[in-house]
């Protein structure tokens, strides 16, 4: 059921920008059917297989800077829900970085990394990492104390304790701040491919608005669109494999 609504929910959605397109707006300076978007990636991806580079290359930047904002966010956040200490240092710069738009830090990250891959990954990471610093911080926090005084009347260490009680607790927040980041992250590489880049599908975006090719510039909006919906379900097959308890106590 849950299937069919979400595929009626898409079709109505196509059929609505169909309408607006040929119908209401006729005008393809301005808004193009969704036929005309799927004929054009068609073409890109199976004639004159143009899109792969493009692809290719916003996956990469996508790719590096998630798996550093998890490497850095997730022992960071934990860190700040452990110890008063570090969260008072860390917490104002957390909040100063995190309110900043990426965009305005676009500009000092090129002439730190240069127009190379460097830079770009740069402003991922710093848009994937305080959504999962963050969920990864509240994960750890709102453990229940009825857990942890279970864990230590079996007198589990401070280790056995992370791992066995906190660490699982915390899963289903971590993989919210991971959705979280997809989001950010995609938004990120499209920034990022705006200054300097010759390829991804963030420049594709750019230069077909700058020549007012719509089809084209429809595709790249179509690709991020799908990637991200991608992102989003792989993590909640995560999701439901590492938290099969989840599952069961939402049946209940």
């Amino acid at each position: 059921m849950k299937g069919m609504l979400r595929l009626a929910s898409i079709a109505g959605g196509l059929v609505l920008w169909h309408v607006l397109a040929v119908w209401v707006i006729d005008d393809s300076v301005l808004l193009v059917s969704p036929l005309v978007v799927v004929a054009k990636g068609y073409e890109m991806l199976f004639v004159t297989a143009d899109l792969y580079p493009h692809l290719f290359a916003s996956w990469w930047i996508f790719f590096y800077g998630m798996i550093l904002a998890a490497l850095v966010g997730i022992p960071v956040g934990f860190l700040m829900a452990l110890s008063p200490l570090v969260r008072d240092y860390i917490a104002p710069w957390m909040t100063a970085l995190y309110t900043t738009p990426r965009i305005a830090f676009a500009p000092v990250l090129l002439l730190w990394f240069g127009i190379d891959i460097g830079s770009k990954i740069a402003i991922v990471f710093l848009g994937c990492v305080f959504p999962i610093l963050i969920n990864s911080f509240y994960g750890m926090r709102v453990v229940s104390r009825e857990f942890v005084e279970v864990g230590r009347s079996f007198r589990l260490s401070g280790g056995r304790l992370f791992l066995k009680i906190l660490l699982p607790a915390s899963v289903p927040f971590i993989l919210a701040g991971l959705r979280l980041a997809v989001g950010r992250g995609l938004t990120g590489v499209a920034i990022a491919e705006w200054f300097g880049a010759t390829e991804g599908l963030g420049y594709l975006i750019f230069f077909a608005g700058q020549t007012l090719n719509m089809p084209i510039l429809f595709v790249g909006v179509a690709v991020f669109g799908v990637l991200g919906v991608l992102g989003f379900q792989f993590l909640q097959i995560i999701e439901d494999l590492a938290t099969p308890w989840k599952k069961e106590l939402e049946a209940k």
